[in-house]
């Protein structure tokens, strides 16, 4: 299974906002129990990045009754799957934030998005999701 985190650069510390971060680490994980192996593939440049959008999205606190519409999603309908294209390999993004934009674009790609907050690195961030969900 592959799986990613986004990140802020090779040092593995993670991008609180997925849609905007400026890479992602992209992770391979085989194995299972004690055999389990968790090994970083690759970092994949993000086009979207913003690194002022960190903290969230303007969007992104918007009632959840609204519809994604309201978001601007179909006017960034193609940015979008242009971020996702590049994660076309990865079953799982787990970030602390994915705005409602990204989380749709995401599920139409076929990825899952995990959201798992108070870790900074990618790293620990895919051993917690290995030891909660697999």
């Amino acid at each position: 299974m592959r799986v990613a985190v986004p990140v802020h650069n090779e040092g593995l510390k993670s991008f609180t906002n997925a849609g905007h971060a400026p890479f992602f680490a992209v992770f391979d994980v085989s194995g299972n129990g004690a055999f389990r192996s968790v090994k970083l593939a690759e970092l994949r440049a993000n086009p979207r990045v913003n690194l002022e959008a960190e903290d969230g999205c303007e969007h992104e606190r918007q009632p959840e009754s609204e519809p994604l519409e309201e978001c601007g999603y179909e006017s960034k309908r193609d940015e979008l799957r242009s971020m996702t294209s590049i994660l076309s390999d990865c079953s799982d993004l787990i970030a602390a934030k994915v705005c409602k934009n990204a989380a749709r674009a995401f599920k139409e790609a076929g990825i899952n998005v995990r959201v798992i907050s108070g870790l900074n690195n990618a790293r620990d961030i895919v051993g917690d999701f290995i030891a909660q969900h697999i």
